[in-house]
């Protein structure tokens, strides 16, 4: 079974007594449940980042007049490019964090379902 904190543990097996299930069932079902909240997770963080990455644009956009200004010739070039880097880092980040299709959760789950004897999963 999972390491889980005594408490924990035994709330989990008072949980299956009363449905009537065994534990492992219980908190397969729980991590599942969990796991199927990542997408949403990870969608909400992508927006972020491109409210982020939109506002860094709209900046440089409303501020070119300042920022092409001959007189602060190299402030200005230093702070376009920490605006490109900054901006190339969000896109990184949404790039890492892109949802890629992954059946290795379900996978895992059926080759466990279909053994013949069932042992806990060890995580």
């Amino acid at each position: 079974m999972f390491r889980l904190p005594g408490p924990v543990l035994g709330n989990l097996d008072r949980l299956a007594k009363r449905l009537d299930v065994s534990s492992n069932i219980v908190a397969k079902l729980i991590v599942t449940r969990e796991v199927t909240r990542i997408p949403a997770m990870l969608e909400e963080h992508d927006r972020q980042l491109a409210n982020m990455h939109q506002f860094l644009r709209e900046l440089a956009f409303r501020n070119e007049d300042l920022l092409l200004d001959g007189d602060g010739f190299a402030a200005s070039e230093a702070i376009m490019e920490g605006l490109r880097e900054v901006m190339a880092a969000l896109d990184a980040i949404r790039v890492a964090g892109f949802v890629r299709p992954s059946s290795f959760i379900a996978d895992l789950i059926r080759k466990h379902d279909e053994r013949p004897i069932q042992q806990p999963l060890d995580v």
